[in-house]
């Protein structure tokens, strides 16, 4: 695990869905940084087969300004996937991958992410 990709920022986001609502703490660094920028937005959170995460696809891409060459998330832990342009929800380990940068620790159990519907509206706002 790379320490210097997980020092807080000191903001946070919530992500909403179905009436419940999940607090990240970002990460210091130019990708959580330029997701913060860009919201709020509402996108669908879908279930990515074969993996224990949620992904949320983007419609425009985030910085990878600086972005290491990978990441092995942590769990349970938001991250951003650039060759798919999408933020995943990690909920079980999926080993390191090309692409990949920490964005936040999310404030949830694995088994209320794993419980997030396939499809449902999520909204992403900067916290007040």
């Amino acid at each position: 695990m790379n320490t210097e990709l997980r020092k807080p920022i000191g903001s946070s986001i919530n992500l909403r869905i179905d009436g419940t609502t999940f607090r990240v703490d970002l990460y210091e660094n130019p990708t959580a940084r330029d997701l913060l920028a860009k919201l709020p937005m509402t996108l669908k959170a879908n279930d990515y087969p074969g993996y224990d995460e949620k992904v949320v696809r983007l419609q425009i891409p985030l910085s990878m300004e600086g972005a290491p060459p990978g990441d092995e998330p942590l769990i349970p832990e938001v991250g951003y996937y650039e060759p798919g342009n999408w933020i995943a929800l990690y909920y079980g380990p999926i080993g390191y991958w090309p692409g990949k940068v920490p964005l936040g620790k999310i404030k949830a159990s694995v088994e209320e992410l794993r419980a997030i519907p396939d499809g449902a509206p999520m909204t992403i706002e900067a916290l007040k």
